[in-house]
């Protein structure tokens, strides 16, 4: 499911698909670390980024996978707030559909 504010910028579609994907195959939440949980400085993150696809990896936080009985069934991404928004978001919708707190 997508939903799109009114009034919201066009690129946050794009940036919350892209959150939500990437928190789904990692089975974590989104943030600046690698897909092993390794810290990234900003040119490893931007360059993982770019290796993976732009629309399959990001750094960006406001993307939580959805887990239920340990298992992912998908991911929500949020974009269009700043990080902290988005992360806050995310993580109230993941509670919303009944999925396992994030860690």
């Amino acid at each position: 499911m997508l939903e799109r504010m009114d009034g919201s910028r066009f690129h946050t579609v794009h940036s919350a698909t892209t959150k939500a994907v990437t928190a789904a195959s990692n089975r974590r939440p989104t943030t600046t670390k690698g897909a092993q949980a390794q810290e990234l400085d900003t040119l490893h993150a931007l360059g993982l980024a770019l290796a993976a696809g732009p629309a399959r990896w990001t750094a960006m936080e406001g993307g939580f996978p959805i887990m239920v009985d340990g298992e992912c069934v998908g991911g929500i991404g949020v974009s269009g707030g700043d990080w902290k928004q988005d992360e806050e978001i995310a993580r109230a919708a993941v509670a919303a559909v009944g999925a396992a707190p994030p860690d």
